[in-house]
Formats: C-alpha cells, sequence, structure tokens
C-alpha cells in the first residue's frame, strides 16, 4: 500500500475534488486496513495538519465515530482495535461524509453547546412562539417541537413533531431546517407549513420557496401554493398545487376540511377538540367531504354540520364521539 498515493486520495477527498473511482479505491484501503503501517502514516500526516481547534478530545472522537459510522452512506464496517484510530477515523469519515468546509461546522458546538428547548402542546389547544432569530411559529394541537434557546451556528436547526406552520426570518448564510424524523426541510427565508403523523409527512408553501429531503435523497423542491405529500412507508412523493392559505388558516381559529375523508377529518377534529372519535362501522371514514369553520363553532355544532353532510348519525358521551350510519 502506497503512502504517497493514499495521502493524495485523502487530500482529494477533503478538497471535495475525488472522483467516484479514486473514491472507491480510498474506501477500499480503509475497509482492507486493521493497522497498516502506510494508511496510518498518511492519516497520521493529514490528521496533523488539522489545527488543534479541529482536533477531537478521545469522548468528543467516540461520539463522532459512532454518530458518522451509523449513517447509511457508510456500508463498510472499520475495524481499527486501537482507541487512537476512532480519532483518526471520525475526522477521516466526517471528510467523506461532508468535505472539510462542513467539518469546520463542529468547532463552534465544542465551545459553545446549542442549548435546545423543548415545547408540547395540549390538545385543544394552539400555541404561538417567537423564536431567538424572530421567525413566529404557530404549533397546532398535539404538537411538539424542540428548538435553540439562540441561533449561533452556521444553521437554525428544529426538530417538529406533529404539524407546524413557520414564518422565518431570512438568513443567506444561516439556512433554516426542521427535521421532522429522517426529513428535512430547508429554507432561508420563507413561510410554510409541515405537517408529520403517521408515517405521512405534507409541506405547504405560502410564500417563498422550500426543499425537503431524506437524508441525502431529494424529495422536492417546492414553491408558493404547491404541497407536498411524502409517504415514508413505500416511498411515494406527490406534489401538486393548491391553495396554501386554507392550509394554515388553522393559526387564525379557522378549520377547514377540503376535500378529506372522513377518517381523516375524525383525526383533525380530535386534536381540534381534545375529543376521541370511533366509528362504529368502519366504511363511514371512507366518505369525502369539503367544510369550512370559521366562527369558532363548538363540537357540537360540527358534527351536526358533518352528519348531515355525510348522512350518518354520531353519539357524544364524555370525550367519545361514536359514529354510525343512520337508521
Amino acid at each position: 500500500m502506497n503512502e504517497e498515493r493514499i495521502y493524495q486520495l485523502l487530500g482529494e477527498l477533503a478538497n471535495n475534488s475525488i472522483n467516484a473511482e479514486d473514491y472507491d479505491e480510498l474506501m477500499q484501503y480503509l475497509q482492507d486496513a486493521e493497522e497498516n503501517p502506510a494508511l496510518q502514516s498518511a492519516i497520521d500526516r493529514m490528521w496533523a495538519e488539522l489545527t488543534p481547534a479541529q482536533q477531537l478530545s478521545p469522548d468528543e472522537s467516540d461520539a463522532l465515530y459512532l454518530k458518522i459510522t451509523e449513517n447509511d452512506r457508510f456500508t463498510i464496517q472499520p475495524i481499527y482495535k486501537k482507541r487512537r484510530w476512532l480519532g483518526y477515523a471520525a475526522g477521516i469519515l466526517l471528510l467523506l461524509s461532508t468535505g472539510t468546509s462542513a467539518y469546520l461546522l463542529f468547532t463552534p458546538s465544542r465551545t459553545a453547546s446549542v442549548v435546545y428547548k423543548e415545547l408540547s402542546v395540549p390538545a385543544g389547544q394552539r400555541i404561538q412562539l417567537k423564536l431567538a432569530d424572530g421567525s413566529m411559529v404557530w404549533l397546532k394541537a398535539g404538537s411538539k417541537l424542540r428548538y435553540p434557546a439562540s441561533f449561533t451556528g452556521n444553521t437554525r436547526e428544529l426538530f417538529l413533531e406533529g404539524e407546524a406552520y413557520f414564518d422565518v426570518t431570512h438568513r443567506d448564510k444561516q439556512p433554516f431546517l426542521v427535521h421532522t424524523g429522517s426529513v428535512t426541510t430547508k429554507v432561508l427565508g420563507t413561510a410554510f407549513n409541515i405537517q408529520a403523523y403517521n408515517q405521512l409527512l405534507t409541506v405547504a408553501v405560502v410564500n417563498g420557496k422550500v426543499s425537503v429531503a431524506e437524508g441525502n435523497a431529494a424529495l422536492g423542491v417546492i414553491v408558493a401554493n404547491q404541497f407536498l405529500e411524502y409517504h415514508q412507508e413505500n416511498k411515494q412523493v406527490v406534489l401538486r398545487d393548491t391553495i396554501a392559505g386554507n392550509m394554515v388558516a388553522w393559526t387564525k381559529g379557522e378549520l377547514i376540511l377540503d376535500n378529506v375523508t372522513m377518517g381523516d377529518a375524525a383525526i383533525t377534529i380530535g386534536r381540534w377538540y381534545n375529543v376521541e372519535i370511533v366509528f362504529a362501522d368502519p366504511e363511514l371514514k371512507k366518505s369525502r367531504f369539503t367544510f369550512s369553520f370559521l366562527h369558532g363553532e363548538n363540537i357540537q355544532e360540527v358534527m351536526n354540520m358533518i352528519s348531515h353532510l355525510n348522512g350518518f348519525r354520531y353519539n357524544i358521551e364524555g370525550n367519545v364521539i361514536t359514529i354510525s350510519r343512520k337508521k
């Protein structure tokens, strides 16, 4: 194994100029090596070129190594046995993952760890939140958001479960990332709605443009009044035009059910009014309709209108509503 060749490949990798053939060659070196002297020497040289601020402590090396090797992109399983190889492997694998420029993104977090806050919204409520950068977030009932107390790094990253509407302050050099499970929605500054429930993700853009990706796989780019629907179970993506304002009417206390099935409406209404809707006949879930509730109607008024429209009857006991066919 030629040390100069390995060092050359590592240099191409660090500069993001490595081609597919050379990449495969380097990966083979990494895969085959246990403690090959030529490989170790080349990595020593590359590692020595990092400034002390870029180098990692043993604990940081271990954590970073595990984080990177758990990524789906890395199919090899390094078999380095000495502890100090963890630090080397972490640095090299991170170069493989994102390039040297992205490696530097880890430096700020070592001097000032990001402090996250968490906000959960009870059923039947909505909460409006102003983030440290001036961005506004509306959280729907039953949703949860993890967000930084301040935005000090190269990105603004949040983690969402449920549904939220974001009106994002524009920052060219600090993209805004919303993580919903394995899917990431990226913007610089725009207004958009995200809904993530039960392996189904929807993103609607009110103004501006967002990109949506799962890992390294792009799912789509959405502009104003477009709607992306992603079914994670079968990886199906649907992109279509919509009236985005209808999808965010909930932020103003308006409940708009636009061409929905009764099954989907039951979930939305359940979260909105903090009730559970059950079906005596599952076939009733398939009924499809459109209706708007714009004046703060109570649950009984909503059920009266929907039952009349869809031809069923209902019974309310406590917070449980049972829907059945008319006799």
